[in-house]
């Protein structure tokens, strides 16, 4: 359609290049002198425009319009007119619009003006809905030219565009929000203007004056008025600056320009455009359907994600005087009537005592499902259906102290318990048994002479647990494990963050203890913690038990032994005793801090599982901070079942300050009947030691393949088979292969200071053998 109105365009415009252009004729027309018609369209001509406007009232983008206006009908006289006036816009926004208008125009000689009229319609893509308006309008034009337009919307529903929530609040038992919806809407209306050309400077400036109103359901009606001026370049351009203002849309200013084809020269001097010529005069009014985006506010009940109804807070401040309801405006003065008069799914928020004593909160608790035990000195954040928020309340200070005779929270499933201080709990602080979901964090545990148990112990549970930034300190205490907890069902285990400190302890086994039940999928990554032992006796640092089939990180966690009198201590233990197994123990720091320290293992992995594993010890650093204290073995890792287990390990760092009094540094074992595949490179271990540095070795009736590369060593190396087990080790000199492994072979692609013992026995044997021909793993 747009090709047939340019090549009709182009065939006029080429019709009428030796025309005389009368004066003032925009599209070629001529004057009324003439009664006839002349030319292939008579006086009135089709055309093409280009029009850009900037962003105004009701549509905040600018577009630009590409138009064509073609004359359908002229009567004899040339003073009817039937035109068609359509278009498409392209807004800047990408988003695209189009009109369509069928209009009629007369030129009255006993007035002396044109009169006109049009009906049409209007289409916009806004980029959240499309709107649609039928529009309709009338003209009187001459010297002094009145326009008046309506527009009517095919839909004046608003569409939501979105809600948001914020400023939470506590109401009686509920979390007031406060709603911003946020609307779209297609506004009806109308505008009006009167106005011409200026004295003197003719159609070089118009000016007009007036009136809009525009209204949309849930928006405010939009009165106000428009200034415009209008500037005839020449006949081929003209120029737009409107200016408009109203309470809705405030003050705009909008520019536009835009180019007709054909049209005629540039205007040399002021002059005034024939009444005729009004007759193909481009309609004025608003092309882009209007919209208006606009809100609302009310206030809502924040909604709990699992009841779906509104989120209860119980409320507990044990320096009230009268026991109270457990609103925000009347909370209850115990935590003991918080039990009683909370449901599943509620948050109970207590408040500190002003003297910093348990008065009033010396209860046992006991949790039901999903509530969440929070104090008020900690800042939480809560999710609900609207969204997640901080949670209000918040109030500096010290941490709320509970303490009881027995166990002192026990949880349901899916519990938080976080912001407290436990001061000397009879039994363990938090307890859990059988339990899906917890989350423990920013709690201080305080053990002072004391018979308690762990500060955490939770058996047979599943789901997501977490275990954050909770501080555990026992002095003089003969407190058991720090955190102990057992998973008996699929379960996503975090430990991160905490620190743990036990002085002066005459009891206690370890710091960090998870086990993991026969047959169970369970992921458990330990991470960032710091445990310390002074004067202690105490076992393990962190110890990871598993008979299931388990992916575990054990990283960035820093261990401290100091002055303990047990001599069988472990930073790191891991027992991997049945089930699959995918472990990474990455980044620790482990020593000790006084020299009375008998270490057993810095890092111990015994690998009994049963359908194989990957297991990779990587950037640990194990050393005595020259305190000359005793440690028998830095890492090591022994597997003693069939199947084939991957062990990487790389880049750690393995230092003793004393001489002779370390028994191994780095020791990897295949005591079972299986493949053992080792990729061992970037090590360094510096004590001069008892035994060896380093410890290779196929024990049973299994097989070793190993990679040793680039690593370095202080005191002597150890390479062996027992029994019945072969140990093929791949070499990268370019040696003769296979061979029997040589000492050469060893030292040719390691830096070792000692001796390498090469040690067959029984039936096994050690060979040499190409380089990367082995499944060694990454």
């Amino acid at each position: 359609m747009c090709l047939f109105f340019f090549a009709l365009t182009a065939a006029a415009f080429a019709q009428q290049q030796n025309d005389e252009i009368a004066p003032g004729v925009i599209s070629g027309t001529s004057s009324f002198a003439s009664p006839y018609s002349n030319g292939l369209w008579g006086e009135y001509f089709p055309r093409v425009s280009v029009q850009h406007r900037t962003e105004g009232a009701g549509y905040n983008y600018s577009f630009t319009d590409f138009r064509t206006w073609v004359p359908l009908y002229e009567s004899y006289d040339a003073h009817a007119l039937t035109f068609v006036d359509a278009a498409f816009l392209l807004a800047n926004d990408r988003n695209v619009g189009m009109n369509a208008v069928v209009g009629q125009r007369f030129y009255s000689d006993d007035f002396g003006r044109t009169f006109g009229g049009y009906v049409g319609y209007d289409n916009r893509d806004t980029g959240l809905q499309t709107v649609g308006q039928v529009v309709t309008g009338f003209e009187s034009l001459g010297r002094i030219d009145f326009r008046a337009n309506g527009y009517f919307p095919t839909d004046t529903s608003p569409v939501s565009t979105g809600m948001t929530f914020s400023d939470p609040t506590y109401v009686g038992y509920n979390i007031q929000l406060t709603q911003l919806s946020q609307y779209q809407v297609a506004m009806k209306g109308f505008d009006a203007e009167v106005g011409g050309a200026l004295p003197k400077l003719g159609d070089y400036v118009r000016a007009y004056f007036g009136v809009y109103n525009f209204q949309g359901q849930g928006s405010p009606q939009a009165w106000g008025w428009k200034t415009r001026f209008e500037s005839h370049v020449t006949d081929r351009m003209r120029l737009y600056l409107t200016v408009s203002d109203d309470q809705v849309f405030d003050t705009n200013v909008v520019f536009g320009a835009a180019f007709f084809f054909p049209g005629s020269s540039a205007r040399r001097v002021p002059r005034y455009d024939s009444f005729v010529n009004k007759m193909d005069e481009p309609i004025i009014r608003n092309e882009a359907v209007v919209v208006n985006n606009h809100s609302a506010t009310s206030t809502v009940n924040a909604t709990n994600i699992v009841s779906g109804v509104a989120q209860r807070v119980i409320h507990v401040d044990p320096n009230a005087v009268v026991m109270g309801d457990g609103t925000v405006e009347n909370p209850y003065n115990a935590l003991q009537l918080a039990q009683a008069g909370s449901q599943p799914n509620d948050i109970i928020f207590v408040h500190p005592r002003a003297d910093n004593t348990a008065t009033n909160l010396t209860q046992d608790f006991v949790l039901q499902d999903n509530q969440r035990l929070l104090a008020s000195t900690t800042q939480h954040m809560f999710t609900a259906t609207q969204g997640t928020f901080d949670l209000p309340g918040y109030e500096a200070g010290n941490r709320p102290t509970l303490d009881s005779s027995g166990d002192a929270i026990t949880l349901a499933n899916n519990n938080e318990v976080s912001g407290f201080r436990f001061s000397d709990t009879g039994g363990d602080s938090i307890v859990g048994n059988g339990i899906t979901g917890f989350n423990i964090n920013n709690n201080q545990f305080d053990g002072f002479g004391s018979f308690g148990e762990a500060a955490i112990y939770i058996q047979n549970a599943g789901g997501t647990g977490i275990i954050r930034d909770n501080v555990v300190s026992n002095i003089a205490s003969l407190g058991d494990t720090g955190f102990f907890v057992e998973l008996g069902d699929t379960s996503n285990l975090l430990i991160t963050g905490n620190t743990l400190t036990r002085q002066l302890s005459a009891g206690g086994d370890n710091g960090i203890e998870v086990s993991v039940l026969s047959g169970v999928d369970a992921t458990v990554d330990i991470t960032n913690n710091k445990l310390t032992n002074f004067l202690a006796a105490a076992g393990t640092g962190i110890r990871l038990e598993s008979f299931g089939n388990l992916t575990s990180n054990i990283s960035h966690n820093e261990i401290y032994q100091g002055l303990t009198v047990s001599m069988a201590d472990y930073g790191i233990r891991v027992r991997l005793m049945d089930g699959t197994a995918a472990l990474t123990i990455d980044d620790n720091t482990i020593g000790t801090i006084a020299t009375a320290q008998a270490l057993n293992y810095g890092i111990r992995v015994e690998d009994a599982t049963s359908s194989g594993s990957y297991v990779r010890i990587t950037n640990n650093t194990l050393d005595d901070f020259l305190t000359g204290s005793v440690f028998l073995t830095g890492i090591g890792y022994q597997t003693t079942t069939l199947g084939t287990h991957d062990l990487v390990l790389s880049g750690n760092y393995v230092n003793h300050s004393g001489v002779d009094i370390v028994d191994e540094g780095i020791v990897a074992t295949n005591n079972g009947g299986g493949l053992l595949n080792i990729n061992a490179f970037d090590n360094v271990v510096t004590a001069d030691t008892i035994s060896q540095n380093y410890i290779f070795a196929a024990n049973g009736a299994g097989n070793v393949n190993l990679r040793m590369v680039n690593n370095t060593a202080a005191d002597r190396v150890r390479i062996a088979t027992s029994l019945s087990g072969d140990l093929r080790f791949e070499v990268f000199g370019g040696q003769m292969v296979p061979s029997p492994l040589t000492a050469a072979d060893v030292t040719g692609q390691n830096t070792i200071t000692g001796a390498v013992q090469i040690v067959n026995g029984g039936f096994g044997s050690t060979t040499a053998v190409a380089p990367n021909s082995l499944p060694i793993p990454d």
